[in-house]
């Protein structure tokens, strides 16, 4: 008689969030703690996977310096009053560590006390004492605390938020009813739902359109050339490409800023080859004036135009460079002609 096999489960990897949670405050504060790990990111990649993992560890790296960025002015950090903590009903120990959190009503918060509004994906540190160096967010009777905020504080109980602790949470309520009991405060110290869908894509299993556009991107497929030389010489020059080149003249963009337009527009109207186009470039290179432009350009062309971007700051950044160009066009202050652009996000 055989014995019944196992299978062996396949563990999941470690999230963001867990790899947040498992620093302590020394990892916080050690600046070295991914040195060696954090490689130059190449400009051509050999496969999606190798694109892929090549920014894990520079998101890490970049989220574990906004952390300890927050933590060197922690004594100016928002902060609010928690009132009691009782466990939530999702609650799975010894990973799942979920709380709902009792805050101080904004109108019983004295003048000069915190008045945080906690947002979704906020990372708080639960402490005793108002911090005001890095050490208060570590002491003998209250050790380094850190949670998630995982959902908007509901109408019907506006002060109660739910959280996912980084370890189990000790808080006396009736010590606390009786004024025996240490209070207990929620410092802000960063917002992490950008990092955390970054952290998603780049761990996803991607497939179907999505795989195919960024396989163009990446230009895996050997057969796949550089500009189509039917539609990018200057032979062959389209009467949009021609307009929109004579549109973005008063832009003063740089030789590689046109170029990047133009041949995003020529692109728009190629059938031979990849419809796809990265335009890519560190901080300070003007890829927002560069897509503002490009988005000026497709305006003109009354080409209908869904421009995306992870956060309402960028989309809000790309709009009011575009606004700012239609504007300069026209000669004078006015917003007519601005329905053609609508402006909406994800309210977060």
């Amino acid at each position: 008689m055989m014995g019944s096999v196992k299978k062996a489960e396949s563990k999941k990897p470690p999230g963001l969030i867990d790899l947040v949670f498992s620093w302590s405050i020394a990892d916080v504060c050690n600046k070295n703690l991914y040195k060696g790990k954090v490689k130059q990111i190449p400009k051509t990649f050999s496969s999606k996977d190798d694109y892929m993992k090549s920014f894990i560890y520079p998101l890490i790296e970049e989220t574990h310096a906004d952390l300890f960025s927050s933590m060197t002015t922690v004594s100016r950090a928002p902060t609010r009053e928690i009132l009691a903590i009782h466990i939530s009903k999702k609650f799975k120990p010894p990973k799942v560590l979920c709380y709902n959190i009792s805050l101080k009503r904004m109108g019983d918060i004295e003048k000069g006390e915190g008045t945080y509004e906690p947002e979704v994906g906020d990372l708080i540190a639960l402490t005793e004492v108002r911090p005001k160096c890095i050490d208060d967010l570590n002491r003998p009777k209250g050790p380094y605390l850190i949670a998630l905020v995982q959902g908007a504080r509901g109408d019907s109980s506006p002060d109660i938020l739910p959280v996912l602790s980084s370890k189990p949470v000790m808080f006396d309520q009736d010590a606390q009813k009786d004024k025996k009991g240490a209070t207990l405060f929620a410092i802000f110290l960063t917002n992490m739902t950008t990092n955390i869908r970054i952290w998603k894509a780049l761990n996803s299993e991607v497939k179907g359109g999505n795989m195919n556009i960024i396989q163009k991107v990446l230009r895996s497929d050997t057969t796949v050339g550089a500009n189509c030389t039917r539609c990018f010489s200057e032979e062959n020059e389209s009467v949009s490409v021609s307009k929109a080149r004579d549109a973005i003249v008063p832009f003063r963009l740089d030789n590689s800023q046109k170029a990047a337009v133009l041949n995003c527009i020529a692109t728009r109207q190629c059938y031979h080859q990849n419809t796809v186009k990265l335009i890519w470039g560190p901080p300070g290179t003007g890829k927002t004036k560069t897509v503002a432009s490009l988005l000026f350009a497709l305006l003109r062309m009354k080409c209908r135009t869904l421009t995306c971007a992870p956060t309402n700051i960028a989309v809000i950044g790309v709009t009011a460079r575009l606004m700012s160009l239609v504007i300069d066009s026209l000669g004078y202050d006015t917003t007519y002609g601005l329905g053609d652009i609508v402006l909406f996000g994800n309210g977060e």
